[in-house]
């Protein structure tokens, strides 16, 4: 019988390169799990308004930040990025559980995080009046799980949800929360009470407080600014789309703001 070649699979040893945003919660991510690995990696700011070339060819179904390119082979998606690290260097700082059921969990809450936490986030940050007030009640509802499973759930006593170290998922919701902050700053709306979400809040902290991610969050400042920025172009683009569509004929439908989905990757 023949064997099966290795060599397709990239050698740990091989370079790393990471294309990505400064801005993007999804490049820190992937930023923040090298990091708490000690991988070695080349990184490739990306242009989001006039993406490379080299991007695109990367990255060709979805045409978005991050990508890994592990020994010439690219690999995008976040969460497909990170477990890809575990399943590659598992000599290194884990960061899904030994545990068969734990690791399904994670994954679990990672998608959670990704489809009903973020794009409500994004819908308040892209939104006024009744319509933010909607995705406001989402988030806290959303939160309100999250804290629900650290006070009695399968996350219960732990300081992260990864245990006494950050996980999987600590770097997935980690790597977004901080971005709480500055929503409320921008948009002057509470997100996250001390009070109503002790145990989300208390882990927050903790995170924030960590050495690699320090070194792997953009400065409030230049976030703020960023911010601002895109909140201003968000809502002036949901207003002209109103505007077209109070000014067309009632055949024609309006044009579409932007997506909370598409504002959730974009940052």
């Amino acid at each position: 019988m023949e064997k099966t070649s290795e060599s397709a699979i990239p050698p740990a040893a091989s370079p790393l390169m990471l294309f990505g945003s400064w801005a993007s919660s999804y490049t820190h991510r992937v930023q923040l799990a090298l990091r708490l690995k000690g991988l070695e990696f080349d990184y490739v700011e990306e242009d989001l308004g006039n993406k490379s070339d080299e991007l695109l060819r990367h990255n060709p179904v979805h045409k978005k930040v991050p990508v890994l390119v592990h020994g010439g082979r690219a690999l995008p998606e976040s969460v497909i990025i990170l477990q890809y690290l575990d399943d590659a260097w598992p000599e290194t700082r884990p960061l899904l559980p030994a545990d068969a059921f734990d690791r399904a969990l994670a994954r679990f809450w990672c998608h959670f995080a990704d489809d009903k936490l973020g794009p409500a986030v994004g819908a308040v940050f892209a939104s006024t009046g009744e319509g933010q007030e909607a995705a406001v009640r989402q988030v806290h509802e959303n939160l309100a799980l999250i804290e629900s499973e650290l006070r009695d759930g399968a996350f219960r006593g732990r300081r992260f949800f990864g245990g006494d170290e950050v996980g999987l998922l600590d770097v997935v919701l980690g790597c977004g929360s901080y971005w709480l902050a500055v929503f409320e700053e921008v948009t002057g709306v509470r997100l996250v009470d001390a009070d109503a979400f002790p145990r989300f809040h208390a882990w927050l902290r903790d995170f924030e407080a960590l050495d690699e991610v320090r070194e792997t969050i953009p400065a409030v400042d230049r976030l703020l600014e960023y911010a601002r920025g895109l909140r201003h172009m968000l809502l002036g683009l949901a207003g002209a789309g109103a505007g077209a569509g109070a000014d067309a004929p009632s055949t024609d439908a309006p044009a579409a703001p932007p997506s909370s989905a598409d504002i959730a990757v974009d940052i």
